[in-house]
């Protein structure tokens, strides 16, 4: 159950820079970085976007693709809505989850399970803008000329059972996250790519009803 929970959010999301980040190069001033970032976190309210989602796995020679809308709110609401190939739906409202796909739902409140309270705090984390300050990782930051990349290694053991880096592309426009990309200790990895991303946007909160 966590781990399908896991990859169907971040989905939601590397260790020697220069070798895995090919045209990018590392940040020194990260003081500066996260000022910035932060900055940016707290002038938003709102994101929706579209989202593809590309779960590659080492069993099967092609990847396995996932569309759908995203939304988040503050504080500490999301709702991610797959659309095809099948439907599923995972809203985060605070402390509560509702997962629901065609056949049955779930949900759960996070104060019952440490684990939850971790990947919650991801979650809102790397949408929100404040994964900087996680002490669940360690961080290295580093760019191009178009982005920033966020590298997050774990270093509790709970999520390291689940996730061997997560990588953020930061989008230098807006300081927007445009997509994140896990990789698992197994070797499989999932990346998300939001598209189409309105900041700020009113959204009702009927959208993140999880109860």
């Amino acid at each position: 159950m966590y781990k399908a929970f896991i990859i169907l959010v971040i989905l939601s999301a590397a260790i020697t820079a220069n070798a895995q980040h090919a045209g990018y190069s590392q940040l020194t001033d990260l003081s500066a970085f996260k000022a910035q970032f932060t900055a940016t976190a707290q002038k938003t309210t709102s994101i929706k976007s579209d989202f593809v989602q590309e779960k590659n796995l080492s069993m099967l020679a092609e990847k396995i693709t996932s569309k759908g809308k995203f939304w988040f709110k503050k504080d500490n609401m999301v709702r991610m809505e797959y659309t095809s190939p099948s439907k599923y739906l995972m809203i985060i409202n605070k402390d509560n989850i509702l997962v629901k796909d065609e056949q049955k739902e779930n949900k759960i409140n996070t104060k019952s399970n440490k684990l939850f309270q971790q990947i919650n705090r991801i979650i809102v984390d790397c949408v929100q803008g404040t994964i900087l300050s996680n002490p669940d990782f360690k961080v290295k930051v580093f760019e191009n000329k178009s982005s920033y990349l966020v590298e997050l290694s774990p270093l509790s053991k709970g999520i390291k059972d689940f996730f061997k880096s997560i990588n953020i592309s930061v989008d230098k426009k807006d300081n927007s996250v445009s997509n994140i990309d896990m990789e698992e200790p197994s070797g499989d990895n999932t990346t998300i790519h939001f598209l189409n991303k309105e900041i700020n946007a009113i959204l009702p909160d009927a959208l993140f009803a999880a109860k």
